[in-house]
């Protein structure tokens, strides 16, 4: 499942506000890496069987990147891309517990990056259950194929946030020191028109509100009418059991912006690759992360407690939000929101519960909640 992690580095900016260049001797993926990067998003569009030996390149490419380091793409499509290699210190059956569990949501370990995923083709959650049974046993190739939607959290700039639908596979094969992970994903339609939304404080703290207001919450760009016109990611993650680490290599290009204009450079998506990485490296590699059965059973009590409990619990997050002192809460259209109580009043169950599970695990890692959810079906006090 997850995702589309970057797309959150949509830092749209205005044309004459910010001038972002693409510096000069900046690396560019070589071109042996590019037939087999087509080759894996061409499968994301198509129904036929996979071949190992053509991405064969791409997975050596990986495997070989040192960490923090980072390329642009070429241009495809119009759109921008660039390339960034981190590593995870775990198994691949960690991540799949994790990431690639539909009884977790995303967002545990994407909590900067994705707000809502759900699978479009609902026979996926099955056969994801069955992946970390398969990793060990990698000689078996095993390849997911559907459509997918997803909700990405405000950007950072802009406050902007974004809602699509896109085409998805995820597969496990055998690697050249252990089972190899891949997702790709390919968003061709249009997306819904950019909503404006707001970061509140450090992103690192993962606060964000968000408003079904159209635009972009951002000084001359309120008025625009923005979207994602359509983007590519193809994530990697190459395991090394000798080492017990994860070569992970996030490819992505993107075109956005408003009348059909890409405002989107390498820049900025290697930006907001970089958001996602450090967060999904400090949700997986954290001591205190809960474990995986234990967290889909808190995300299963909390989405059986009623709605009235459900806002009762959230009420002191908003309180904190409003109280804030950020300056885009303490403007419109969240400061009408926020006072009048509808905020509240609009909340979905599952925007109620996203609030409670991500404070129970910013607890549960060592990062400071503004509500304390206990571990126990005593689910949430508050101070």
């Amino acid at each position: 499942m997850p995702f589309n992690y970057i797309l959150t580095a949509l830092l749209i900016v205005g044309i004459s506000t910010i001038a972002y260049g693409e510096g000069e001797g900046e690396q560019t993926v070589p071109d042996h890496v590019y037939p087999d990067l087509e080759y894996a998003l061409a499968l994301s569009q198509s129904s036929t069987d996979i071949e190992p030996k053509e991405l064969a390149s791409l997975i050596q490419f990986v495997g070989s990147r040192p960490d923090d380091s980072s390329m642009n793409l070429k241009e495809r499509q119009g759109a921008s891309g660039a390339f960034y290699a981190f590593s995870i210190k775990a198994d691949l059956a960690h991540v799949l517990d994790y990431v690639y569990n539909p009884d977790i949501p995303v967002y545990v370990t994407m909590p900067s990056s994705l707000w809502q995923h759900e699978w479009l083709t609902p026979h996926i959650n099955d056969a994801l259950k069955n992946l970390p049974r398969k990793v060990e046993s990698a000689a078996d190739i095993r390849l997911l194929r559907g459509r997918d939607r997803e909700v990405i959290t405000p950007d950072t700039n802009t406050g902007g946030y974004y809602e699509y639908n896109q085409n998805r596979i995820v597969t496990i094969m055998p690697g050249p020191k252990g089972p190899v992970l891949i997702s790709v994903s390919s968003q061709n339609d249009l997306s819904e028109v950019g909503k404006k939304g707001c970061v509140v404080g450090d992103d690192k703290d993962w606060n964000y509100l968000y408003s079904d207001e159209t635009g972009l919450n951002t000084t001359g760009l309120g008025w625009v009418d923005s979207y994602m016109y359509h983007a590519h990611s193809v994530l990697i993650y190459v395991f090394d059991s000798s080492a017990s680490v994860i070569h992970v290599g996030s490819f992505k290009w993107l075109n956005a912006g408003w009348s059909k204009i890409n405002m989107v450079k390498s820049s900025h998506i290697l930006t907001g690759i970089k958001r996602f990485a450090g967060d999904f490296k400090t949700v997986l590699e954290a001591p205190g992360l809960p474990d995986a059965q234990l967290l889909a059973e808190k995300h299963r009590q909390l989405l059986q407690s009623s709605k009235q409990d459900l806002r009762r619990m959230v009420s002191p997050y908003l309180q904190a939000m409003k109280e804030s002192g950020a300056s885009k809460v303490n403007a419109n259209p969240f400061k009408s929101l926020l006072a009048s109580g509808k905020y509240l009043e609009l909340m979905s169950r599952e925007e109620l519960v996203k609030v409670l599970l991500l404070e129970y695990v910013k607890g549960s890692i060592g990062k400071k909640p503004l509500v304390q959810v206990a571990s126990s079906r005593q689910a949430v006090r508050f101070d």
